[in-house]
């Protein structure tokens, strides 16, 4: 709102039958809600196709900014056909590409979306007078803006004063308490190759405390896969939590784990991160943007795993020294940081939309 004199969010919008109390009204006197038909998967576009291109098309009015935040199946077939016509800018915050490669889905239709999403969103790239990433160089490898236009890197991740620890962990002892945060909804942070890699270092002799974090679909697949791997007791599914409550967990937790299978940039490493935990995930998306390489491990790679969390958590010197590193990188993320970046990002693309409707209007 300092740049902007009103907001518009274009949407898709469920109604419900209550009110959380963690829930916030979102929409005031210079902000306001267009509603986007909810839907669901691919058949779920279909069916609203035409009702979702009609509605964001009539928002798109000339003496508008558009901002597009994608990847997104809606902003895709609003801008079909037309887009070029459009001054607009892209906020990118994750990879279809990798989504859909990432083995999570067996389905051949999945695949080949997952194809079209990645030359849809390449295109937009290409097309957009700019694009703010939530990478630093990840994401704007793979889908550039032209060049001489803005690119700017700026995580969508806001570490307020009080998600920080104070001063890194003081470590004495090695550590056995584990902790994984993350939706079971669907197996994209590699739960089962945390499981897997739990039951590897049960059967060489080592016990940790690991807390799973997280509720959806696949929750008791998981604890039946604990079972079957013998290592249900290690392992304590503590459901769906709070957002307030993660980081009381986080505190009481020795090293954090992301074993996932596909990311932008994610926001539980970075408050794991901000609370000085060591940290261990997966080398996608943007995670070797923030963690050193002897703390990245392959995806699906539960022996890599395993030994990546054995060598730090028996090592009070690396442990010690992740922490203080790790609490230094997530203070570049600090809301400040970012809100003044992302300011810059939208005057220069105001800038640029300017000229592109004056070049419009003169075609």
């Amino acid at each position: 709102m300092e740049v902007f004199n009103q907001v518009i969010v274009v949407a898709r919008i469920q109604d419900v039958s209550s009110v959380d109390d963690s829930w916030q009204q979102s929409n005031g006197s210079k902000v306001k809600f267009v509603a986007l038909p909810y839907y669901v998967g691919f058949a779920g576009l279909l069916l609203n196709a035409l009702s979702i291109r009609k509605t964001i098309r009539a928002e798109c009015i000339k003496s508008r900014a558009l901002i597009l935040r994608v990847p997104s199946q809606s902003a895709m077939l609003a801008l079909f056909g037309t887009g070029t016509k459009l001054g607009y800018a892209l906020e990118l915050v994750g990879d279809p590409y990798d989504v859909f490669s990432s083995g999570i889905t067996n389905n051949g239709l999945d695949r080949v979306l997952g194809f079209l999403s990645y030359l849809g969103l390449k295109r937009m790239a290409k097309n957009a007078l700019s694009a703010c990433y939530v990478t630093q160089t990840y994401l704007q490898k793979r889908y550039p803006v032209r060049e001489g236009f803005v690119s700017v890197g700026c995580s969508d991740i806001e570490l307020k004063e009080e998600h920080f620890a104070q001063a890194p962990k003081v470590i004495q002892k090695i550590a056995t308490k584990l902790v994984f945060v993350g939706s079971l909804e669907q197996l994209y942070k590699g739960p089962d190759t945390l499981i897997q890699a739990v039951s590897l270092l049960k059967k060489q002799g080592y016990k940790f405390d690991v807390t799973m974090l997280g509720g959806g679909h696949f929750l008791n697949a998981m604890q039946q896969l604990a079972e079957k791997l013998d290592c249900a007791e290690m392992v304590n599914f503590a459901g769906p939590v709070a957002h307030t409550q993660v980081a009381v967990y986080l505190e009481q937790s020795d090293i954090f784990v992301m074993p996932s299978r596909t990311e932008g940039l994610p926001r539980a490493l970075l408050e794991a991160m901000a609370k000085g935990l060591p940290c261990i995930a997966s080398n996608v998306g943007g995670i070797p943007e923030l963690l050193s390489e002897q703390y990245l491990v392959e995806k699906d790679n539960a022996a890599q795993l395993a030994n990546t969390i054995l060598n730090l958590s028996q090592s009070i010197p690396l442990l010690s020294e992740a922490s203080e590193c790790n609490l230094r990188t997530a203070r570049e993320y600090e809301i400040t940081i970012l809100n003044q970046r992302r300011k810059t990002f939208y005057q220069s693309y105001l800038t640029l939309q300017e000229k592109f409707n004056e070049s419009s209007t003169s075609a």
